[in-house]
């Protein structure tokens, strides 16, 4: 009975969690009954071996010899027993845990690069919201500070997106939680500097430019609307000739925004068309082109 009740608290123990109090319990509790029922049946032989003879009432020496090896034997069988299965226990607990530690490691991976892959989209969208204000050359007459790195604001979102820019870099290259932190941050700065400049560029205008590059700058930006839906494309190339002459040096605009509109008024300025446009330029009593402020380009390739 004894053995039995061990073998069957040795069972529910194994069928316990490793890792909980009440498994933990259990398995002391199965090594306790395997202790007890060792000793009970070694009792048990011992004391059967000595019982007195029923019919004459006094003790005599029993005829049958104690069966120390049989008993040495059954003794050894159970202490093997034991020890193999908290063996056993002890290997499945082990493996159990490294299973435990890979799989929380996994999910501790997973999840760093699922906030990478967060912040990283986050950049992307600045990125984008910034990449095409830099083609818009209209927003460059319009919201020159913006380009201007003497206001604190647009300095500020400058210095914000270098400091991403080099934050992405040791995030791709380093390891731990660190670089990821530091991207993090550097990420949230870029989106409320962006946001900052955007909106102070916006507010500001041309007004704190002198009034004379204002007028100007207006006159320009009224004018790319030819530009950009002029009917043919000679109107189209002399109406960015202008707006470069009203321009000037006074603003700064994105090499990206001046491809982009030369885009427009290329066919213009192939070597067939380009006899054509000087005279309709001496036609409207403006002055020749300057070859060297609108160079021709024959591909994008050429800026590289």
């Amino acid at each position: 009975m004894t053995l039995l009740v061990a073998v069957m608290s040795t069972l529910r123990a194994w069928a316990r969690s490793s890792s909980t109090h009440e498994g933990r319990e259990a398995r002391q509790r199965a090594v306790a009954h395997w202790v007890v029922a060792v000793l009970v049946t070694v009792v048990t032989v011992i004391v059967q071996t000595r019982l007195p003879d029923a019919d004459g009432g006094e003790d005599r020496q029993s005829s049958v010899s104690i069966p120390w090896r049989a008993i040495g034997l059954v003794a050894g069988g159970l202490v093997a027993a034991v020890v193999v299965g908290v063996v056993l226990a002890v290997s499945v607990r082990a493996w159990r845990r490294r299973q435990a530690r890979h799989s929380k490691a996994q999910q501790a991976e997973r999840a760093v690069q699922e906030h990478i892959e967060s912040v990283v989209a986050r950049h992307d969208a600045v990125l984008q919201e910034f990449g095409e204000h830099l083609v818009d050359f209209l927003s460059a007459l319009e919201c020159p500070a913006l380009n201007d790195p003497s206001i604190s604001e647009t300095e500020r979102f400058d210095r914000a997106r270098i400091d991403t820019d080099d934050a992405r870099i040791a995030v791709r290259h380093g390891a731990g939680e660190e670089p990821v932190a530091a991207y993090h941050a550097a990420v949230a700065e870029l989106e409320v500097s962006w946001r900052i400049a955007r909106a102070h560029a916006r507010r500001l205008g041309t007004s704190y430019l002198e009034p004379e590059v204002s007028r100007r700058l207006a006159k320009a930006a009224d004018l790319m609307a030819v530009v950009r839906g002029g009917d043919t494309e000679h109107e189209r190339a002399l109406a960015y000739q202008r707006v470069r002459q009203l321009v000037g040096t006074s603003v700064r605009v994105p090499q990206l925004a001046e491809v982009a509109v030369e885009c427009l008024v290329r066919p213009a300025l192939t070597a067939g068309g380009l006899d054509a446009l000087v005279r309709a330029n001496r036609a409207m009593n403006i002055e020749p082109l300057d070859m060297h402020a609108l160079p021709v380009r024959n591909s994008l390739e050429d800026l590289t």
